[in-house]
């Protein structure tokens, strides 16, 4: 690392197991718990990269045979604009009144009622 660029400092809570695992991470790697989770986020881009490419992330054997396969969770179809699930679920208003008909009609039929001015 140069000297121009600077470190950022993350402080994270984990609980008691998690710590655990990420010790054991670190022991199996020779590293640090920062180095684990240096490697983890890299492999999460890998991750997040290779599924917006629609390919799918997997552990091989020795034998090139696939072990696991890594599998992201997400939305298979694109959640849609809000307006649109909005008028998808309640439709549209449909009147042959023009707007100000429609403002001339509400304003007619308010009333006043003596409770209304009660202090």
């Amino acid at each position: 690392m140069t000297n121009t660029q600077r470190m950022v400092r993350l402080n994270l809570d984990l609980s008691p197991e998690l710590n655990q695992i990420l010790d054991e991470l670190a022991n199996k790697i020779g590293g640090s718990k920062s180095d684990v989770l240096r490697q983890a986020i890299t492999l999460m881009q890998i991750m997040v990269i290779a599924k917006e490419e629609t390919k799918k992330l997997g552990v091989l054997e020795a034998n090139q045979l696939i072990a696991n396969e890594i599998i992201v969770s997400s939305d298979e179809q694109p959640k849609p604009h809000t307006s649109e699930a909005f008028l998808k679920t309640f439709g549209t208003w449909e009147d042959t009144r023009t707007a100000e008909e429609i403002v001339d009609e509400i304003y007619s039929s308010r009333t006043v009622s003596d409770r209304d001015y009660t202090l």
